[in-house]
């Protein structure tokens, strides 16, 4: 499974990508509008990936926060890595 099994706080990866489509028709679309390999934008559903994450939050209008409050605080920046045993 490519995310986490444990619960998370933060949207879920095919309810952002259903958002993505219904705003511009794909993931592959909108990279194309920000000139960044799709991949950049596939990652940013399952990790923190700054410029992919960017770019969804601006088509989606929502801050970076709201959509993965995991890896973002509420001004924008990356949060710290969680560690785990």
């Amino acid at each position: 499974m490519p995310y986490s099994t444990t619960r998370s706080l933060n949207a879920h990866p095919e309810d952002v990508k259903a958002e993505v489509r219904k705003k511009v028709g794909s993931l592959a679309e909108l990279a194309r509008q920000h000139k960044v390999s799709d991949s950049v934008v596939r990652a940013a559903l399952i990790r923190p990936q700054p410029t992919g994450n960017r770019i969804i939050a601006e088509c989606l209008d929502i801050p970076l926060n709201q959509i993965w409050p995991e890896w973002y605080s509420s001004d924008g920046k990356r949060l710290p890595p969680k560690v785990t045993k």
